[in-house]
């Protein structure tokens, strides 16, 4: 799917949601994690204090202890003696230095097998020796040295604290009741190191002290929730700011549905799928029909209201991995999922499927006539080179798609019997064929490959060449021979045939110059103008400039004009030929009796030359109905003072007849067929 404004919009969507929802996420991680911290330390704080509570104790009884032995008195002695000096009953375990014990109080030892780290023993300013021994009777210490109270579970430490106390105990005992008890071992080194006293010192974690944390947690969580919710409402208005932004931008302003641009992402996403790679599907262009002219009639707004039912009505009508939008002005594209085995099955589908919804969407309106064409392009399922299922239909290109069915409908267009038309390869042969000629038409003319072939014409009389029609050939140096029937036709879809012409007349002034010059005989040529050319204004002079440019006499040149020119602004087409004629060229009318003959126009506009459509004179004419009509005309235009030229005549009877007749010339495939200017002027030498 990649156009610039696509990818503006991928970019602009990420830029309104990702940054927001990464800010967000990271932002509660952190808040998180500081709310952990800041527990953590507070709880850490909160037994720091009662460490150094007791770590300032267990220095107090290690003076005292160190002042009787200094007085002689021995370790034992010291022990005891010191109880009267000290608070508390502090359990003490004292060993000499081979680490046999000396004296014991209480019941409890020291487990020199679990040394405890309270990794605050720097912060809280304790000495470097500090050591603490876990207690034997403790059951809260972590296996890995660590203190913690949440050594406990913490379940157990909620059930203790909120556990209800008695009637007649007062709120303030309640919360200064000890929950947790936790007992260890602090070393004091006793007489000079001769001896290592243990000093047993107990911690007591009361109701209150878990209500400060809980407190402190639940205001450190206030605080961080101020930003938090601010963030994530800027979150959500970012992710609502994207999706309105984005139904803006999928929107179809006159419709109410979605526009192109999402029916381009959305078919393509489907078309992509693998799940749907097996699957046949058709892109359609549905196109009402004179649209600009119901607007003109009923009003914009009855427009766009038809456009909008339009919409409701595919809307309702639309099955699963398929999907409609308007393109634009009055033109719907639509993906639709075949139900077919085979391709005609699948096309016999969409065009009943299609039919079907034209019958429909025609009654629409009931009091108004509207009609629909669709172009149909088949999608067949995705065949891998290799074989393998799992590969799936890759660079679908949305817009081609439509443009061949776009194609199909203009085809559908021209043939009004057809509603519907699919596209085919000779379809896509053709486009490319106009594209080519449109690109290349400019070049193969100033390169001069359109060459200038002139087709005799005889007199039935007597059988001598009395004239000729200069007609173009396309000769490309990498397609070789061009009909004029592949090439004209877009020449004339294009403007470009009006330089054709002028190139035509000027090629055919400087060889009428050039056979003056070289005392050759000089025969009239006749130069098609082309139908556009003569709805301009200035044509005679701009003709007689490209004439003039190489000097021959005008007589010798006559302009010929399709009968389907008489159609269109007469008052111009008159002006012009008058001009003409006043310059001195030769002006006849060509094809007369291929389309709606309009004897008017001859009343009207002083030709010189009627000539009779080869029409006249092809298939069968076992009635003689044809001949009546050819001898009327022979003699309408005798009657208008008009010589008559009959085209298209390869057969002997048929110039006996024009001869029986008056006609003047003959020009067809019986006496030449049109040739190159050097074997023209080879056969002037030998018939004129």
């Amino acid at each position: 799917m990649s156009s610039v404004k696509e990818k503006r919009f991928r970019k602009l969507k990420r830029k309104k949601i990702w940054p927001s929802i990464v800010a967000f996420i990271l932002f509660t991680l952190l808040c998180v994690g500081m709310i952990v911290l800041f527990l953590q330390l507070f709880a850490l704080y909160i037994m720091g204090t009662k460490i150094v509570q007791q770590y300032g104790e267990m220095k107090n009884v290690k003076a005292v202890i160190n002042g009787f032995l200094e007085s002689g008195e021995s370790i034992a002695d010291a022990v005891i003696s010191q109880r009267k000096y000290t608070f508390g009953e502090n359990d003490i375990y004292v060993m000499d230095t081979d680490g046999e014990m000396l004296i014991k109080t209480g019941n409890s030892e020291p487990d020199f097998e679990l040394v405890l780290d309270f990794k605050l023993d720097r912060e809280l300013g304790l000495d470097e020796g500090f050591v603490a021994v876990a207690d034997s009777e403790n059951q809260f210490v972590h296996d890995n040295g660590d203190f913690t109270i949440f050594a406990m579970p913490v379940d157990e430490v909620i059930k203790r604290t909120f556990s209800p106390g008695r009637e007649d105990q007062s709120v303030g005992s309640w919360l200064s009741e000890t929950i947790i008890t936790q007992g260890y071992w602090l070393r004091a080194p006793l007489g000079d190191g001769r001896y290592d006293a243990y000093v047993k010192c107990i911690i007591q974690l009361q109701r209150q002290d878990v209500f400060y944390i809980c407190i402190f947690g639940i205001i450190a969580l206030l605080l961080l929730m101020i930003p938090i919710i601010l963030l994530f409402i800027n979150t959500i208005r970012s992710i609502v700011t994207q999706r309105r932004m984005t139904q803006i931008i999928y929107l179809d302003t006159v419709t109410g549905g979605k526009n192109w641009f999402y029916f381009r992402n959305y078919a393509e996403r489907i078309l992509t799928r693998k799940i749907n790679s097996k699957k046949t599907f058709a892109i359609v262009n549905l196109h009402l029909e004179r649209y600009q002219n119901y607007c003109a009639c009923y009003g914009v707004k009855a427009g766009e209201e038809l456009l909008e039912a339009m919409d409701g009505f595919l809307k309702a009508r639309i099955g699963k991995n398929e999907f409609f939008a308007r393109f634009e002005g009055a033109d719907f594209g639509m993906l639709l999922a075949c139900e077919g085995v085979n391709e005609q099955e699948n096309q016999e589908y969409c065009r009943k499927r299609m039919r079907s919804l034209l019958a429909e969407l025609s009654g629409l309106k009931p009091d108004q006539k509207i009609h629909f064409h669709a172009g149909i392009n088949m999608i067949p399922p995705y065949v891998p080179k290799d074989g393998k299922w799992y590969h799936t239909r890759k660079n679908v290109d949305i817009n081609q798609l439509y443009t061949y069915a776009n194609a199909a409908r203009v085809t559908s267009e021209c043939a009004e019997e057809r509603q519907i038309t699919f596209f085919d390869q000779e379809m896509l042969e053709k486009q490319v064929w106009e594209r080519w000629v449109e690109d290349t038409m400019e070049e193969a003319l100033n390169n001069e490959e359109f060459q200038v072939y002139l087709q005799p014409k005889y007199s039935p009389l007597n059988g001598k060449l009395v004239g000729a029609e200069a007609l173009v050939r396309w000769i490309s140096p990498t397609e070789g021979f061009i009909a004029p029937g592949r090439f004209i036709p877009i020449f004339e879809d294009t403007g470009f045939v009006t330089q054709l012409d002028d190139y035509m007349i000027s090629r055919v002034a400087k060889l009428q110059a050039e056979w003056m010059i070289q005392g050759k005989k000089m025969i009239p040529i006749s130069v098609n103008v082309s139908r556009a050319h003569f709805a301009q204004e200035g044509l005679a002079e701009h003709i007689c400039q490209l004439v003039d440019a190489y000097g021959p006499r005008h007589e010798l040149i006559e302009l010929e004009v399709t009968e389907s020119a008489f159609f269109d602004d007469k008052d111009i087409l008159v002006k012009t030929v008058k001009q003409l004629k006043a310059f001195g060229f030769h002006v006849s009318m060509d094809d007369f009796g291929a389309g709606y003959s309009s004897l008017n126009s001859l009343k009207d506009i002083p030709l010189d030359v009627l000539k009779l459509d080869g029409e006249f004179f092809s298939g069968d004419d076992d009635d003689g109905r044809g001949q009546v009509v050819v001898k009327e005309a022979i003699q309408l235009a005798r009657n208008l003072d008009m010589r008559v030229v009959a085209e298209g005549i390869e057969k002997k009877e048929q110039v006996d007849f024009l001869a029986s007749q008056g006609c003047d010339m003959i020009q067809g495939f019986y006496f030449a067929k049109p040739m190159p200017i050097e074997e023209f002027e080879k056969k002037v030498e030998k018939d004129a």
